[in-house]
């Protein structure tokens, strides 16, 4: 499993959200097929067109801090907030 950052709006203000997937096609119908929190819809598309690609977030220290709580969208039955995926992957 990876997690992928996506740089998006929310209100009109940008944000990140995070998603755990295989890989980006498995992200791809994570985010058409579940609630992607509170992320514009129109933020989403360059990512859904290819037009943007996600990163891939290899290590806590990549992730501000400020997002370190945020539970993550995608494959997360468990509800795994950022660090706590990290945590899991030792």
């Amino acid at each position: 499993m990876k997690l992928y950052r996506l740089n998006v709006t929310a209100d009109g203000e940008p944000t990140t959200i995070f998603v755990l997937a295989e890989d980006v096609d498995s992200l791809l119908h994570a985010l058409e097929s579940q609630d992607h929190g509170e992320a514009d819809e129109g933020s989403l598309l360059p990512y859904v067109d290819g037009e943007k690609k996600p990163r891939v977030i290899r290590s806590l220290e990549e992730v501000p801090e400020d997002y370190l709580d945020f539970v993550c969208l995608g494959d997360n039955p468990e509800e795994y907030t950022v660090a706590e995926f990290f945590d899991t992957q030792e």
